[in-house]
Parts: structure tokens; sequence; C-alpha cells
């Protein structure tokens, strides 16, 4: 699926995964997600706000793997599009 770079302002970063794909590709159930980053396995909680009207998962991770392939910054309304990869149930990887 396609997802893209979330900034909530300060230093909040995340991958929003937007409605449809949250239908398609999340269950409820979920209070948190397993995703793959460069090779490494990461928990991620997925808050109420998720299920609601914010279908990104956040975290201080999320910031440093984008600063890590020098993309914190992106021109307005054009964030950077990531591959998010079901890798069955709730985990997933996350490719550039």
């Amino acid at each position: 699926m396609k997802v893209k770079a979330w900034n909530g302002g300060n230093s909040t970063y995340g991958i929003r995964v937007g409605f449809p794909n949250r239908t398609q590709f999340f269950e409820p159930s979920w209070t948190e997600i397993e995703v793959e980053l460069d090779g490494q396995t990461h928990h991620f909680s997925l808050t109420p706000g998720f299920w609601n009207h914010c279908p990104e998962f956040r975290s201080p991770i999320i910031r440093e793997w984008l600063r890590r392939h020098d993309l914190l910054t992106w021109p307005r309304n054009q964030p950077p599009v990531f591959e998010l990869h079901s890798l069955g149930g709730n985990c997933f990887r996350l490719i550039r």
C-alpha cells in the first residue's frame, strides 16, 4: 500500500496510512503494529485517534528513520511516499 510521511508540528513525525488503507489492511482490535524499518522490527501503538480521524502511526523512531534517509523536510503538501507491505497479521515492512 502507498503511505506518506506525516509531520504534526514540532518534532512529531509519523506515517500516514490514510482512511482507505486503514479500512482494508488494519484490524480495529489491534492496539499496536510491528513495522520493519531497514531490517529492524519496531512496535508502534495505534491510538484511539488512529481509528477516528488520524490514520497515522507516530513515534520518534519514525523521525529518526526519516532523518537517516534525509527526508525530514519536504515541500508543502508533497510528503515523501513509501510502500508499506503487509507481512500478515499486524506486521508490516516500510520501504522507501
